[in-house]
């Protein structure tokens, strides 16, 4: 038997392209705000519930072209937030679990 290891950790941070204006407003009440066509620094849980919802992807895509100047910033909501990082935990769980090789 041995343990899978995952180098997951939760407080890290992940570096996202945006694809469109949005804000997420933290657990503080900090107003965070990320603008399109830039490559923001996120939580991995933020960076989750953000991919989740088309917002964000790890590179700029080819094709990609800016959103219209008149399009509202989507909300990136506490609730979304919170719900990435419970899955995220889930699968860090998931991966340390004692795995048997002969099953």
């Amino acid at each position: 038997m041995f343990i899978a290891q995952l180098p997951l950790s939760l407080g890290m941070s992940e570096r996202r392209f945006a694809f469109v204006d949005f804000t997420y407003k933290g657990k503080t009440g900090r107003l965070s705000i990320y603008e399109a066509g830039r490559t923001h620094s996120l939580s991995q849980a933020v960076a989750h519930a953000a991919t989740k919802r088309e917002l964000v992807a790890k590179r700029r895509q080819p094709h990609w072209t800016p959103p219209s100047i008149f399009r509202p910033p989507e909300v990136l909501t506490e609730v979304e937030v919170t719900e990435a990082e419970a899955e995220l935990k889930a699968l860090q769980r998931h991966a340390l679990e004692v795995v048997d090789p002969e099953n």
